[in-house]
């Protein structure tokens, strides 16, 4: 037995390289499409090659999957195919392995072009497809959207036309083909069991966005390489546990968010084992993350299993007109600040966390540079962090995410005039940020009292810096202002720097 094994690389880079949501959403369905389908396909042909059915206990589709039909790893498994998830297609053949790996390399080079892949016959690499130069003559039209590749289709989206490159053409033709229900690819099949196939779908980010911001939402599970078993079979079941717990969650997220709506407020981008991406409207995108980590949660209470799968979850709002990628590198960026976070909690108490950040500028700085510079404070046993993120996603109180969106439903009655003014104070010290706290009227003081916060300052870890959830807890609130009559939400964008401490201090993003 032979085993031929496809890996594509830098996969991000390639489905984010034409900057429209229509064509991200098309490179997507023809990724999973070739994956799926194409790949699985050629290796059936059996001219060249064979396959060879495997006989280890793979598992079998779950009922409860809404995929179940698309993701049955022992029917797989018994024609040969071993892998077609998460970015790795991997097939057992009896001959002509090498055969098939130069058809399968010309197929790649042809549907997915551009894409960078490695494909390796027991364990010795056959094939890699690296940068290729341009060799185009300049005195043909470029494409309008990209100005790579010859402008050789036309594309019309509403008022707009385009000249593009076939690339181009394909990819936005297939995000047509996804939009009708007729794509194959993980993430339109999904759409498909959810609310989301009843609404109208978006065609740009402003119309995810609306009159608000838009959120990038990048999740991933947490741990999951060290923990996926030694043999074969064992790591078949445990990958296909946590996409098919991840699919189902997520199903449920989307509903959530989808109840009262007519245009498609979430869109997945892409849909992997344990990963995912996801563009949404701003005041909608930490409830669907709540609503995702806490099904996923409860899907796993008293299932026995020693692993439980998690989340760690980025989460990024701006104005639609940032460039994607970008969004994207910050959102990822903050999901690992969240995984760390993640691997300092006791091995009985594993959740899923969460990190955000809100800009309202155009162009994105870097987190930890910008959070170094606007939430610490202070020096020695006097040192002030202004936030308390990273978060738990799941739990109650200002400690938890889920904690700060039941507690700014509160703030709708509060004086926010007097919020903002102390949120203010906190960078200035903190004997003038307590006697801001101190001075507050009756009804803010009320509400901060019933949200727990009796309090200003408390010690992180009993003898670490000072820490304070008052900027996140206003900041949650005013997530879905965003955009919205100029309100400018990133509230240490407000603090003025005159007068305000400052010290050199290197803290972990």
């Amino acid at each position: 037995m032979n085993k031929v094994h496809i890996e594509f690389r830098r996969l991000q880079t390639w489905l984010f390289s034409v900057p429209r949501l229509r064509a991200m959403v098309g490179a997507n369905t023809l990724l999973g499409e070739t994956l799926r389908v194409g790949l699985p396909e050629l290796a059936r042909e059996g001219v060249r090659w064979s396959l060879m059915s495997v006989r280890i206990e793979y598992p079998i589709a779950h009922l409860d999957d809404p995929l179940a039909d698309h993701d049955d790893p022992i029917a797989d498994a018994k024609q040969g195919i071993l892998s077609r998830d998460g970015g790795h297609f991997e097939a057992a053949f009896s001959a002509g392995a090498d055969a098939f790996a130069d058809a399968a390399a010309a197929l790649l080079h042809m549907e997915l072009p551009g894409l960078r892949f490695r494909i390796s016959v027991d364990g010795s690499e056959r094939a890699d497809a690296r940068a290729e130069l341009c060799t185009e003559l300049p005195v043909f039209a470029r494409c309008e959207w990209t100005g790579r590749g010859l402008a050789s289709r036309t594309v019309r989206q509403g008022n707009e036309h385009a000249e593009v490159a076939l690339e181009v053409f394909r990819r936005h033709e297939a995000a047509r083909r996804a939009e009708n229900g007729n794509a194959s690819d993980l993430a339109s099949l999904l759409i498909g069991c959810t609310k989301l196939s009843e609404l109208q779908r978006p065609t740009t980010f402003e119309d995810i966005a609306g009159d608000g911001y838009l959120a990038v939402v990048h999740a991933d599970g947490n741990a999951v390489g060290s923990a996926a078993g030694s043999n074969e079979a064992e790591r078949g079941a445990f990958f296909h546990r946590n996409r098919m717990l991840l699919r189902r969650a997520l199903q449920f997220a989307i509903n959530q968010v989808c109840e009262g709506t007519e245009t498609a407020p979430v869109l997945p981008l892409m849909l992997g084992g344990d990963d995912l991406l996801v563009v949404c409207r701003a005041d909608l995108a930490l409830p669907f993350v709540v609503s995702l980590c806490g099904e996923l949660e409860r899907l796993q209470l008293n299932s026995g299993n020693t692993f439980q799968l998690t989340l760690g979850c980025g989460v990024v709002f701006s104005k639609p007109t940032v460039p994607f990628n970008r969004l994207h590198e910050v959102a990822e960026n903050l999901a690992g600040s969240a995984k760390r976070l993640f691997r300092g909690f006791e091995e009985h108490d594993r959740r899923s966390v969460a990190d955000w950040a809100v800009y309202t500028t155009a162009w994105l700085d870097d987190t930890a540079e910008l959070r170094r510079r606007d939430w610490v404070r202070g020096s020695g046993g006097d040192m002030r962090v202004l936030s308390s993120r990273p978060l738990r996603v799941v739990g109650d109180g200002l400690v938890s995410l889920e904690g700060l969106l039941q507690a700014a439903e509160s703030l709708d009655s509060a004086p926010r005039s007097q919020l903002r003014y102390l949120v203010d104070q906190l960078a200035r010290g903190k004997a003038l940020s307590e006697l801001a706290f101190a001075e507050l009227t009756k009804p803010a003081a009320d509400i901060l009292r019933r949200a727990g916060v009796s309090e200003l300052w408390t010690r992180s870890h009993g003898t670490g810096p000072y820490v304070t959830s008052l900027l996140d807890w206003v900041e949650v609130f005013e997530i879905g202002k965003l955009g919205r009559g100029g309100t400018k939400t990133r509230l240490s964008d407000e603090f003025e720097t005159d007068d305000i401490e400052s010290e050199n201090v290197d803290v972990e993003l």
